[in-house]
């Protein structure tokens, strides 16, 4: 209801709603008739995401990079919602992955500058304490 010029909207992470649009778009480019929401309900596991495309991107054109290590937060802040989103146990990916997207941004010219964007770091202190010494 908010996006009504839209064709396609996907709500959610990556998962079956991603497969669903793919599908669509392979089998047919038309504009549908009416709009297609699409809304994850099986995520993929982070540890099963893709390495992001930076190369499809001008990154020197931008301030910093962007990374994503966990999804989801354990804490239940009144005024907080990332919980009844993304859930209370955090999803992570691994070290090894965080280092791919950072050599990989690296590689496509983006800045020294990198901001996580995780729901809360240090969500699980254990993986992040993990993280830290690579």
């Amino acid at each position: 209801d908010y996006y009504p010029s839209f064709d396609y909207l996907h709500v959610g992470e990556l998962g079956d709603a991603t497969n669903e649009l793919i599908r669509r778009l392979a089998d047919d480019t038309s504009r549908p008739d009416q709009q297609v929401v699409l809304k994850t309900i099986d995520r993929l596991p982070m540890t099963d995401f893709p390495l992001p495309a930076y190369e499809l991107a001008e990154t020197k054109k931008y301030f910093l990079g962007s990374i994503q290590f966990s999804s989801g937060c354990p804490y239940q802040c009144e005024f907080c919602d990332i919980p009844g989103l993304y859930g209370r146990n955090p999803r992570l990916k691994s070290p090894q992955q965080i280092i791919a997207e950072l050599d990989k941004l690296r590689a496509c010219g983006a800045t020294d500058t990198v901001y996580f964007v995780d729901d809360n770091f240090i969500g699980n202190r254990k993986a992040a304490s993990e993280l830290l010494p690579h």
